[in-house]
């Protein structure tokens, strides 16, 4: 039986040989892949770009099916600005990690990327200037 992620490395490869490029993305490698959800949400959704003490809490709700995915399921957090909790263990589907203003007064709009096993989500925040 050929798996999954061989079946996209072959096209990768065909679609690289024709058009020199490939997107690379991240295939379910267990059918129970397929039911797990992850979704981001940022409380508040705009900090101080001014002090690096500012923050703000990012949550990722990890579902398997309609249920809350096992405790101390492993969620891992990156982003564009500032500074983010590297991993998270889920409690009742939740796992919560902290993102700190980078406190250099440039205002920009941060991404927030978490991924848990194939499954990966990402958000927009902003960080301003409370003065505007």
């Amino acid at each position: 039986m050929i798996r999954r992620s061989t079946i996209v490395l072959l096209i990768c490869a065909s679609v690289t040989l024709s058009t020199h490029s490939c997107a690379l993305f991240v295939a379910p490698t267990r059918s129970s892949d397929e039911t797990m959800t992850l979704e981001l949400a940022v409380f508040p959704q705009r900090v101080s770009v001014l002090d690096t003490t500012s923050t703000a809490e990012v949550w990722a709700t990890v579902r398997l099916g309609s249920n809350p995915a096992a405790d101390s399921t492993l969620v891992v957090f990156a982003t564009t600005a500032g500074r983010i909790t590297a991993s998270s263990l889920t409690r009742d589907g939740l796992a919560v990690a902290e993102l700190r203003s980078p406190g250099d007064g440039r205002p920009r709009r941060a991404e927030i990327v978490a991924q848990v096993k194939t499954v990966r989500d990402t958000l927009d925040m902003d960080f301003v200037l409370f003065d505007e």
